[in-house]
């Protein structure tokens, strides 16, 4: 479909999967094709197992996979609504109708079809959570229909659908209260509290695999801390947008998002109103009016801002999904007063009123709304300029500057299927230290890219600049292209690239505050360093390195939160040895002189050996050492992330972090292979609590199969 979306996010990630499970038989936890290398698999709006996935791998065609779940998923939504309101109402045409308001409104239209697979998949599955829940409750199954609830909101995990989670949590908060007050306020209480623990272990166990790396994943990148307001904020809903966003997209005029029922469906709605007292059509209500109260910049949106899971989602206008599923059901229940009244009017053909309401929204809804629009399929060697690249069978990176954005699509999705690494990428969550580089690498380009492995630029007009050699123009784009970045068409040469992987003969460890250290090695960066011969490696503490280890830097500078007391004999060791100490407090220095940096950098002689890489995957490196001494450089940001380990036949290695961005370990001339290798801790134990979660249920579902048996096995016999 033609949006960018599904051209960039969705192919990007689909292509990564496809990738790592048929190539090399694993998941991609780890992509080395955007933003320099970054997790993959814990990013919550990726999917992990759908549809989409197994179209994928039943086909090998990622945009059938996309396409044919997209119409899968909309049957979904379809189907879980009539349940729901079959269940609720206990009639089929009122669930027919619910059904079609949930497939076709304005939400559907304005944002899911336009979004991605995984926001289509995530919107079919709320019918299903909230259908199993309101069974649980009212069951006396509620065992069976807990975990089922539980099993609906964990696929709403794997499937990527993340953005809705804070809502449903409402959704069933609002229920729950309605359903509490009784008569028999204690003993519902008491069913809720049995039934909401169930949902929630089953949801989180089988979730874990996916939902732990999540959690990780949000809790180092810029969202940790929760988003700016108007991030949260987004572009709410104003006034004169109502009619539009909650009546009528067709005939009336607006723009952004909406979730209009139609005409016919805002009737049917408000004739259910008249029943305000059942229970069911107040919880739609309240959903609604909690809906236009959120997507509108209202005194609730500002107290859902201080709530941990409210602050870390984008654009609270997306609530309005609330007004859909709420609108639906109580449409739905419209019609069956509606039949309720004409019962008094024995000539009125009730099938001919349903016939001609059927006729008004798929009509308004279906007929008269614009349908998504297709494009071609681009292959990437139909990209001239990629295709030029591609030749080059050497590792490396690019960075495309036609668009000026440090995130967004700029062709990543289509330069990863050439196995080629962009410094940029797309997605709404990023990390705030590397974005921190790409800013300060502006100042100077070519070196600061040369580090990141960067050896094409691509640029959307022909200049100069200092260490990049002109290549030449390509082909342009010449239909109508969603990501017109990509073809450039100017490409040049870094004349300062630096390889995947090489050793350098000097090293200078940075120990201090963190904050310091980094304002620091980027001002040496800019001034002083000379990358080919030297690596800067951040530090901490002098007291977390032993001094076996420490000798293995030609020197070191201190800043502040380096040292106290206990590390003065350390550092006396160190100096013995002939590693030089800036400044030089063991003789009362507290400052460093201009001179005394350049003094330093002009002794660190000598060049860098590149070293190659005999295997490379989503999740693995293997290098073979042949003896290599020094600080071998990676120009990868695996140490940034916990998750990757590096070993030497066996043996770990530590990784550091270097020049602000890459990562380097120390080789004492070692042979054989090192490697390094991507498996967090949050992935390992959400798979084994996943896994754990499955026996239990196939355990409970042996139970009930033999208990079932046994039962009919005594009947027989009587």
């Amino acid at each position: 479909m033609n949006n960018l979306h599904y051209i960039s996010d969705v192919t990007f990630y689909s292509n990564n999967m496809k990738e790592a499970i048929v190539k090399h038989h694993t998941l991609p936890l780890w992509t080395p094709y955007y933003y320099s290398g970054r997790p993959l698999f814990a990013q919550p709006e990726y999917y992990f197992i759908d549809f989409n996935l197994l179209l994928i791998l039943l086909t090998g065609n990622v945009n059938i996979g996309m396409n044919f779940s997209v119409i899968i998923h909309l049957f979904l939504a379809g189907l879980g609504m009539y349940y729901l309101v079959l269940m609720l109402s206990s009639s089929r045409k009122a669930a027919f109708i619910s059904a079609l308001l949930y497939m076709f409104n304005g939400f559907v239209h304005t944002f899911v079809v336009p979004g991605n697979i995984m926001i289509m998949e995530g919107y079919s599955l709320i019918p299903f959570i909230f259908l199993f829940t309101v069974r649980a409750l009212k069951n006396k199954e509620f065992i069976f229909n807990s975990i089922m609830a539980g099993l609906f909101a964990a696929f709403l995990i794997f499937v990527g659908g993340v953005i809705y989670i804070p809502y449903i949590f409402l959704l069933i908060m609002v229920y729950s209260v309605i359903y509490v007050i009784d008569k028999n306020i204690l003993n519902r209480f008491l069913k809720l509290l049995i039934v909401g623990v169930l949902i929630f272990a089953v949801g989180f166990g089988i979730s874990a695999v996916k939902l732990l790396p999540g959690l990780e994943f949000i809790e180092l990148s810029n969202r940790g801390i929760g988003l700016p307001y108007q991030e949260y904020l987004g572009e709410p809903i104003k006034i004169n947008n109502f009619g539009f966003a909650f009546i009528t997209n067709v005939f009336l005029s607006g723009d952004h998002i909406s979730a209009a029922i139609g005409i016919a469906g805002i009737i049917l709605l408000i004739f259910s109103l008249s029943r305000i007292k059942n229970k069911l059509i107040l919880f739609s209500a309240i959903t609604i009016i909690l809906s236009l109260l959120i997507s509108t910049d209202s005194f609730l949106t500002k107290i859902l801002f201080n709530v941990p899971i409210f602050n870390q989602v984008r654009h609270v206008e997306r609530s309005i999904f609330m007004f859909a599923f709420a609108s639906s059901i109580l449409a739905g229940f419209g019609f069956v007063y509606l039949e309720s009244f004409l019962d008094k009017y024995k000539r009125v053909n009730k099938n001919i009123i349903f016939s001609i309401i059927i006729l008004l929204i798929l009509s308004e809804l279906f007929l008269l709304q614009m349908g998504p629009e297709s494009t071609k399929v681009l292959k990437p060697d139909d990209i001239p300029i990629l295709d030029y690249m591609s030749k080059d069978k050497s590792q490396f990176r690019i960075i495309n500057q036609a668009l000026t954005n440090l995130i967004g699509a700029t062709g990543y999705n289509y330069y990863s299927q050439f196995g080629i690494s962009e410094l940029k990428g797309g997605s709404g969550i990023w990390f705030n230290d590397y974005i921190e580089y790409l800013t300060i690498a502006q100042y100077k380009p070519a070196k600061f890219w040369g580090v990141l492995n960067v050896k094409y630029v691509i640029k959307d007009a022909n200049s100069s600049e200092e260490g990049l050699s002109y290549v030449g123009k390509f082909k342009e784009c010449s239909d109508n292209c969603e990501i017109r970045e990509a073809w450039g068409p100017y490409l040049y040469k870094n004349e300062m690239f630096l390889p995947r992987y090489y050793v350098v003969p000097n090293s200078i460890l940075i120990a201090g505050d963190n904050t310091q250290v980094r304002q620091l090695v980027y001002n040496l960066m800019l001034k002083n360093l000379n990358p080919k011969s030297t690596v800067l490696i951040e530090g901490a503490k002098i007291n977390d390195y032993d001094i076996n280890l420490l000798t293995k830097f030609n020197s070191m500078i201190l800043v502040q939160g380096s040292i106290d007391q206990d590390s003065i004999s350390k550092l006396r060791e160190y100096k013995g040895r002939g590693g030089v100490i800036m400044p030089d407090i063991l003789n009362n220095k507290n400052t460093i002189s201009n001179e005394e940096i350049s003094s330093l950098f002009n002794s660190t002689k000598g060049a860098f050996n590149e070293i190659k890489v005999s295997e490379y995957s989503n999740n693995k490196v293997v290098i073979d050492l042949n003896g290599e001494e020094g600080w071998l450089v990676a120009s990868e940001r695996l140490a940034y992330f916990p998750g990757w380990t590096s070993s030497i036949n066996g043996n770990k290695k530590n990784i550091f972090e270097a020049n602000n961005a890459i990562s380097a370990i120390h080789l004492n001339g070692e042979k054989g292979k090192l490697i390094f290798e991507y498996s967090p801790d949050s992935f390992t134990k959400g798979k084994i609590i996943s896994f754990i979660t499955l026996i239990i249920l196939f355990a409970y579902s042996g139970y009930l199969i033999y208990i079932k048996k046994f039962k009919s096995g005594d009947k027989n016999k009587a």
